[in-house]
Formats: structure tokens, sequence, C-alpha cells
């Protein structure tokens, strides 16, 4: 969590000490561990960090932070994200990225996960495409057991939109599998 990184400064009698946290991905391990303990439990398996790559040739890799995966094929993508959705200059570059992620994976949605301040829960379908992107927020501003119950809820709301929107046959994921 730390990464090696801490300030000192010493001034007059006084000694201080700080730490710097990266919150991005202390945000995106919290997402992916909440999915990779929750998901299962809709069957299939997640992965966290999943390379693959953009072009036919290797040349462009991706990694999402959480791919879902049943019956050997990908069911869902979710990348978490610590900051706006409207970064100054760098205006609506996640939902490019996640665009990207569907269209590699084949997937007709995609998921955002935001730490909740100025975005909400929305979504987004892109024009010409067949693309939806959902839009959601965890306020981190909860006590552990709200954020567990936040982090259960999201799971879910993935899983429940699969069944309802397309995850037809064998590879259909509705009912959560009780352990």
């Amino acid at each position: 969590m730390l990464r090696g990184r801490s300030v000192e400064a010493e001034v007059g009698g006084v000694r201080a000490t700080g730490f710097l946290f990266d919150m991005n991905r202390i945000f995106e391990d919290f997402v992916s561990a909440a999915l990779v303990r929750e998901l299962p439990a809709y069957g299939g398996h997640v992965r966290a960090q999943h390379r693959s790559h953009f072009d036919v040739a290797g040349r462009v890799p991706v990694r999402p932070d959480v791919t879902w995966w049943s019956g050997g094929r990908c069911r869902a993508v979710i990348d978490a994200k610590y900051k706006s959705l409207q970064t100054p200059g760098f205006a609506n570059a996640d939902l490019y990225q996640l665009l990207a992620y569907c269209t590699v994976y084949g997937l007709a949605e995609g998921h955002l996960v935001y730490a909740a301040g100025n975005e909400k829960a929305t979504e987004h379908v892109v024009r010409d495409a067949g693309t939806t992107i959902r839009v959601h927020a965890l306020a981190l501003d909860s006590s552990i057991g709200e954020l567990s119950s936040q982090a259960v809820a999201l799971a879910a709301s993935i899983a429940e939109g699969m069944s309802e929107r397309g995850a037809a046959g064998p590879h259909r994921l509705i009912e959560r599998v009780q352990p």
C-alpha cells in the first residue's frame, strides 16, 4: 500500500513523518478483491488484471482490472477508477478505454466503477455500436460493513444484468450459487 514512499520534514525541534498513498491503486485493488470474492457466487471465475491484446498482431496490450469468465468465454469486463469521468484534458477517456475492452472481449456491455463523489450511477449507450457502458459509484465515506454491502450489491448488479441482457443457454448466470 505504501510502495516504499514517505516524506520526512524536520523544522526546528519538531520532526514530522508522512506517508503517500496511491489512492488510485488502493481503490482498484479494493474493487478487484471484492469482485474476485463476490462474482464466483454467480458461477464462473474472475480474473484480475487479465492480459490480452487490442490488435490481432498482439502489439497493443490491454489489461482491464477485472474480467468474469464462464464456459471459456468472457462474460463481463470491469474497470475501477478513483477519479472523475470528466478529468480535465482527458474528457471521457475511461469510456473509450472500456469500449475498447468490450470490443476486444466481444461484449455488449462493460462496467466502470468510481468512488462516489462527482460520479453517479448511470449508463451510456454507444451510438451504432450496440455497446452499453454502465457506471457504478461506491460511497467510500461509508462504514466497512456498508462498503462491503455495496461490493455485494455491485456484484449482484453485474451478474443480474448479465442474466437480463442475454447470457442465454448453458452459460446463463441467473441465481447466486449457495456455498
